[in-house]
This record gives structure tokens, sequence and C-alpha cells, in this order.
């Protein structure tokens, strides 16, 4: 294989990896629009969390010209949790109203996502087009990020940040070192692994008496926050797991010895 088919081939296997999902999206021609703009960059995975049942409509079709295969085959989820089962890293989209996450332009973080790209999951997330993504949502992702725009007019249309997405990581993805510096690239822990050592954690500190009803929740999404913050490898993800699973046995014999007794 010559060099310039190896420099695509990663190419290919860094873009198979990004990931559009779209959060409750209103408007069936801008689902189509978004599945366009992904195909002009080269990105085919397209997941939809609460869609309209009719988001494969006649409107849609039509904004999806040429795309259609990816509209065809989007992902239907019924929650963001659920989308992101096998996604390392996740990135939230805002136009910068949120006040308790600061969000960094794209340019930014681009080349930090395809570093990622190379051996995990990334996601971009999109907001609805009438509120844009609630802070639970914002909770769940690594990174928040912006494009930046004229303060006359800040917000884009959902489908015109998916293209200045796509271009950007379509860009730097095109000019992407060989394959050789796959050797250095890190398996990370997914959503999957994080919503289960996540439980475990809630689980062993109800058990003692660390937090309570009114504060639970704020514990809770902080210490995700602290934990996404880290970009946890698996095996980090999978050595904490076993501890905290072996906590909880020590903590529940306990409480079955102090019962008996």
């Amino acid at each position: 294989m010559t060099e310039n088919a190896n420099e695509e081939s990663d190419s290919n296997a860094v873009l198979e990896n990004i990931v559009f999902i779209i959060v409750r999206p209103v408007y069936l021609g801008n689902i189509g629009a978004v599945a366009r703009a992904m195909k002009n960059f080269a990105l085919s995975d397209l997941r939809l969390v609460s869609p309209p049942k009719n988001y494969k409509d006649a409107e849609a079709r039509k904004m999806a010209v040429g795309a259609f295969d990816i509209l065809k085959g989007a992902s239907v989820f019924e929650s963001l949790e659920d989308s992101l089962k096998d996604i390392a890293v996740s990135i939230g989209t805002t136009c910068g109203k949120q006040r308790k996450l600061i969000p960094v332009p794209l340019a930014e973080i681009s080349q930090t996502v395809l570093d990622a790209a190379k051996e995990n999951k990334v996601a971009f997330i999109l907001g609805d087009e009438r509120d844009g993504l609630r802070q639970e949502d914002l909770n769940r992702c690594h990174h928040v990020i912006t494009i930046p725009t004229s303060e006359a007019l800040p917000s884009l249309n959902l489908a015109q940040a998916a293209c200045v997405i796509g271009y950007e990581i379509s860009r730097l993805g095109n000019n992407f070192p060989r394959s050789s510096s796959q050797n250095n690239a890190t398996e990370l822990s997914t959503g999957a692994i994080d919503d289960e050592l996540l439980d475990l954690f809630g689980q062993i500190s109800d058990s003692v008496n660390f937090s309570r009803t009114y504060n639970r929740q704020l514990v809770r999404t902080e210490f995700r926050q602290l934990w996404q913050r880290t970009r946890p490898s698996k095996r980090e993800a999978d050595l904490l797991k076993g501890i905290l699973i072996r906590l909880k046995q020590h903590l529940t014999s306990k409480e079955i010895g102090s019962t008996q007794d």
C-alpha cells in the first residue's frame, strides 16, 4: 500500500468514528439538511434522540437530497444517555448562553477531537431548534463548544452548525498523520462504562450517608463532571469500577453482619 493510500485509510477510519447526535429535533427539513451536510464531509453516523415519528417524510427527504442513505440509516434513541453508550468523547454545542459552562471555540478542540477519534467514537451533540441543549444534556458532555458568530445574530441554524463542524473536522481529518500515529492512540472509557461506574459511586455515597435527598443529584452531577474532565482510559475506568464493586461488597457485608448482631 502506498503512503497516500495509508493516509487516506487513516483519514477514513478517523471520520468513521465521528458521530452527529441531534437531540429532540423539531423540523424535518433540518434533519434532512444535517444528513446532507454530513455526507458532504464524508461523515455517516447520524443519531436522533426523540425525533418526530415521521422524521423520514417528504420534507426531510427533500433537504437530504443525495444523502437519503444517511437519513434512512440514522439510529433512533429515547434518551441522550442511550445514544452515548459507545461514545468516548461527547461535545455539546451552544450559542454561548449557558451560565454554568463556558464554551470554547470549535477550532480550539478540533485536533483533540481527531486525536481521540483514532481509536474511539466521538460525538457532536446538537440541540433542538427552539431551545438548544438543556443543562442536563450539557452535563453529559466532555467539552462544550461554540461557533463564533456576529453578536447581531449569535445563533446558527441547526444544519448550518452541522455544516461548519463537518467542514472543520473533515478539513483536519484529511490531513491526518499516517497510520504509525495509531500506535499512540488510547482507548478511552465510554458512556456505558461511565454510567455504570457513576451509578456505583452513587450507591456507595448513599450507603455511607455522604449525600442527602436534597443534594444527591448535585453531588452526582459534580462527580460526573470531575470524572469527565480527567478523560480516563478504559483500563483506568475498569480499575476504578473494580475497586468500587469490592467496596460496595464490603459495605454490604458489614451491613448484613450488623443486622444479624
